[in-house]
């Protein structure tokens, strides 16, 4: 029986998911009370709140999005069959990632973003780049649900949230008795 090692952009997926869990006091294990409310993206979130993330390297968009979020009480989040991961790809250096990596010249890498947990006045999302032969960079962003927010952890890659109200492009209407 022949083992063939299995390469590691098959393994990025697992990996990129496994970075929350790998650490207990990170995301939502420091502050598990049942009853705390958090702010939650997709799922059942239908208020007409949303974040819009946006991810630019050297000022160039290269992902944008924009998903639901809404406020539950930790018991009332309901874990999804297959955790949503939003992917997206782009071409650079990977020494822009990691200067010791030798890899010359510019290649495919993959984006991920998903929920590694809820606050009270955020989301954390987990952050991973990997090229096929391995992981650049795990990182988080959190994604306040009031105000916009900035993650730089690689030069001239940056990302975004911003909260996008549905209330807020709705004029205010007096209402008169």
């Amino acid at each position: 029986m022949t083992l063939h090692p299995t390469p590691l952009w098959l393994l990025f997926p697992v990996a990129a998911l496994a970075l929350p869990l790998a650490n207990p006091l990170s995301g939502q294990a420091r502050t598990s009370a049942p009853n705390e409310v958090v702010w939650h993206w997709f799922g059942a979130c239908a208020s007409g709140d949303s974040l819009v993330l946006e991810v630019h390297l050297d000022g160039q968009a290269v992902y944008s999005s924009a998903f639901p979020i809404c406020q539950s009480r930790r018991s009332e989040i309901q874990p999804e069959p297959q955790q949503r991961i939003l992917e997206f790809r782009f071409v650079a250096e990977p020494k822009r990632f990691r200067p010791q990596d030798k890899a010359e010249g510019t290649q495919p890498i993959v984006g991920n973003i998903w929920e590694a947990g809820g606050k009270r006045d955020a989301i954390r999302l987990g952050v991973s780049f990997a090229t096929e032969q391995r992981v650049l960079l795990n990182t988080f962003h959190v994604a306040r649900a009031h105000s916009p927010s900035r993650s730089e952890r690689v030069r001239g890659l940056v990302i975004t949230t911003r909260p996008n109200r549905l209330s807020a492009s709705v004029p205010n209407r007096r209402r008169y008795r």
